[in-house]
């Protein structure tokens, strides 16, 4: 966006031309915004000249040159008007010859001529030049950089910012703006003494506030030479007298205007409201478009005459027989204006501004502002009494905050009269008092064009603070931060447990999101229970915090089955679990999956990891025991799964993945899973037995094994405890194999290995083959027998 130095000036009480540019680029930068680019430009204007239109002729228009005493003839102009009065062009020298001025001899980047000027013997004699404002500083700023700054998009916006840093006078609103009356209406006006239209709204959400005025009396005039050069400057298309101006007004106050023949609109009466299906709209470009249900659009009786926020339409547009206009100013939805110039692909500098979310006190600033320079450039004008707004007029926001609250953020010590006069130059309006404690406390009324958006909470005011009183005041310093004790325990377990898994284990770590892919657990046929909602999702597909780690481990197998015969991942990682609407715990948890493509996963080979990681970890094998899995869970087979109990505590559980649910991850069908979910808080921080010396016994170790066929309700857990309590002698007792058969229905063949050892002795074969028979005659009691 281009703006004029000396333009920007016309709202402060101080000359463009004192200023040393480079410091306000420097604190606008700091400050404020980014400046692109400055661009200091003078127009030669020596080689320019005003020319009076003399006739038309079949071989162009006669046209004199007051200033250099010559009479020519020029191709002719595509200006229709009547042969009333005189009508001024502007020319240019080229070498011998006279030309028609372009816009491109004034840098802008559009093509066409300068349009008629307004002017009179005098200006025309030279005079002409001193009206012309020839010399300025333009700014480019980065539109990205003021997105959050709807007040910002015209120059009285940018003028306020340059005030505050300068510590420069800034005019008031009352300076600037026409006294006119304001009548407020809900959602429809009515017609008044002095407005014969009405303007209803049936799109309260989508226009918020529209303001209108009414002028029985509005003739239009040709160019001013000082808004044809200030246009001409910023890049914009000047056209004619009243055209320019509603340019100007955008331009200035920073809000959008359209203006429209009021003998046109049917029904003398004004619609906000959504498109119909089916309506076409021809715009001022010349192009049409058909409108959608989307759209929303600023119709009269019968038709649209405006893509709202957008657009304007040729059919009710201003001409040259326009002698009665309707004057509109209002506030759009930004969603809605944005969806729509992307839908027909039509940016404009009004749509570029509503999408910011315009204050919608502006509409009435900016009427206001168009009368009063109606009147300062001499249009022969009749306006009705009020203007009509149809909606809300924002009130100023009151926010408190207190003073120890801003020292403390920022870091140093500031006088209250300090921060009243920062924020008082931004044009916050600001009452000083005391808290319960007699402390500065700040009510900060928010100015209406910086509520819109920009500043909501007391936060916001102070960055404005800091803004003001400027980063380089204030002194750099490293955040102090407590040090306390505390345990490296959980790390070096949580060290110690990836090692194992990654290394002993031959698993793969895996990080997965913090959310449900809700595609991907609907391709499972899940439904997963306690899960927690987000206010702001991250995306259409994840809504939700996960409350299990193992929907990520079944997507990592489904995303890499291609790459090998055997997969193994596991993930240590935080989920969200909610016990009510108002309750959600976070919890750490450990999660890992065996898949195997082609052949079944050995479960007791994964038990075996998962009890390792225990003894790793620190606890005891004797203390962890497997449980039948009590309830329901959606991941397991039913009939193969187990809770991990410890002292009685529930720590996790493991099992078979369910058939069902595998085959929903496209695998084959002799395709196999086994799962674990572990507690990982209680395996970082739970209190272990204090490890303690044990004196190895002199004399070695020996062993039996028992091959035995066991019925199916009785585990191996159940075996190794029972063996382990038969006899002191026995040290420890192994599962070293297993298999089943098909034509066994209820028993399947267990190996199990029974370490012996005396503490003073060597044992002899009698003794073994004592506690041999004795483990046998133990186990027939749980319906086991040897295999023969």
């Amino acid at each position: 966006m281009k703006l004029s130095l000396a333009w920007i000036f016309d709202h402060i009480n101080a000359a463009w031309h004192e200023q040393d540019i480079n410091h306000i680029v420097e604190r606008f930068n700091a400050i404020t915004a980014e400046i692109e680019h400055i661009e200091t430009i003078k127009f030669d204007l020596s080689s320019c000249a005003l020319c009076l239109f003399s006739s038309a002729a079949s071989n162009g228009w006669a046209v004199s040159v007051p200033e250099w005493n010559m009479t020519v003839t020029l191709p002719a102009r595509p200006e229709v008007f009547s042969d009333k009065g005189q009508h001024y062009f502007m020319v240019k020298k080229v070498g011998d010859a006279l030309v028609w001025a372009t816009l491109a001899d004034f840098g802008v980047d559009k093509g066409g001529l300068i349009p008629e000027i307004e002017a009179d013997q005098t200006l025309a004699a030279g005079c002409w030049r001193e009206v012309f404002e020839h010399s300025d500083v333009i700014i480019e700023v980065d539109n990205k950089s003021i997105t959050h700054r709807p007040d910002m998009w015209g120059h009285r916006g940018f003028a306020r910012e340059i005030a505050a840093f300068l510590n420069l006078g800034f005019k008031q609103e009352h300076e600037m703006l026409a006294s006119l009356r304001v009548q407020e209406f809900a959602t429809a006006s009515t017609i008044t003494q002095s407005t014969p239209i009405i303007i209803e709204n049936q799109d309260e959400q989508a226009c918020k506030c529209f303001s209108g005025l009414y002028f029985s009396s509005l003739v239009a005039k040709p160019c001013n030479l000082l808004i044809l050069s200030r246009l001409l400057k910023i890049g914009a298309r000047p056209i004619n007298g009243l055209v320019d101006l509603t340019n100007y007004v955008m331009n200035d106050w920073g809000n959008p205007v359209h203006a429209y023949d009021a003998q046109r609109i049917t029904d003398k009466k004004v619609v906000i409201r959504k498109a119909l299906p089916g309506e076409k709209l021809d715009l001022l470009d010349g192009n049409g478009i058909e409108l959608t249900v989307d759209d929303l659009v600023v119709a009269d009786g019968k038709k649209p005459m405006c893509l709202a926020g957008i657009k304007g339409g040729v059919n009710d547009s201003l001409s040259s027989s326009t002698t009665a206009v309707f004057f509109e100013a209002a506030t759009f939805d930004a969603a809605t204006v944005r969806h729509a110039a992307i839908r027909h692909k039509i940016r404009t500098d009004a749509s570029a501004r509503f999408e910011k979310t315009l204050d919608p006190m502006q509409t009435v600033q900016t009427t206001q502002r168009f009368v009063q320079l109606l009147r300062q450039y001499d249009f022969a004008m009749t306006c009705a009494d009020e203007i009509i707004v149809v909606g809300s007029l924002p009130q100023e926001t009151i926010i408190e905050i207190d003073h120890d609250f801003i020292e403390q953020r920022m870091g140093v010590t500031l006088p209250p009269h300090q921060v009243i006069d920062m924020l008082s130059r931004l044009e916050f309006k600001v009452l000083k008092t005391s808290d319960a404690h007699k402390k500065a406390l700040y009510m900060v009324s928010v100015p209406t064009f910086r509520a819109s958006k920009d500043i909501k909470i007391k936060e916001d005011i102070l960055e404005e603070i800091v803004r003001c009183y400027g980063f380089e005041h204030i002194p750099l310093s490293l955040p102090k931060v407590a040090r306390t004790p505390f345990s490296l325990e959980p790390i070096m377990r949580l060290r110690k447990l990836k090692n194992y898994l990654s290394y002993a284990a031959g698993m793969t770590e895996q990080q997965g999101y913090a959310f449900l892919d809700e595609a991907f657990t609907k391709q499972l046929g899940v439904q997963l229970e306690a899960t927690s909602q987000l206010v702001n999702p991250v995306s259409e597909n994840m809504c939700q915090l996960i409350p299990s780690l193992i929907p990520n481990l079944l997507k990592n197998v489904s995303d890499n089955l291609a790459q090998a015969e055997s997969l193994a991942f596991y993930e240590v990682g935080r989920v969200w679990i909610r016990a009510t609407a108002d309750d959600v715990s976070e919890q750490q948890r450990l999660a890992g999956i065996f898949f195997e493509k082609r052949k079944p996963v050995n479960f007791y080979e994964c038990k075996h990891r998962v009890t390792e990681l225990f003894s790793v970890l620190g606890f005891p094998a004797a203390s962890l025991t497997w449980q039948k899995y009590a309830g329901k869970n959606v991941w397991y087979h039913p009939f193969q799964s187990a809770q991990l109990v410890i002292d009685g505590q529930i720590v996790g559980s493991m099992g078979m993945l369910d058939a069902t649910l595998l085959r929903t991850l496209d695998v084959l069908d002799e395709s196999s899973a086994c799962l674990f979910d572990i507690d990982a808080e209680f395996l970082l921080t739970a209190k272990r037995a204090t490890a303690r010396y044990q004196q190895l016994s002199k004399f070695q170790e020996t062993f039996f094994d028992l091959s035995l066929l066991v019925p199916l309700t009785v585990t191996a857990q159940t075996l190794q405890q029972t063996l382990a309590s038969i006899d002191p002698l026995v040290r420890r007792v192994e599962l070293i194999d297993f298999f089943e058969k098909k034509e066994w229905h209820d028993v399947r063949s267990l190996t199990l290995r029974c370490w012996v050892c005396h503490d003073e002795k060597t044992l002899e074969k009698h003794e073994i083959d004592a506690l041999w028979q004795k483990a046998i005659t133990t186990l027939e009691q749980h319906g086991t027998r040897i295999r023969s």
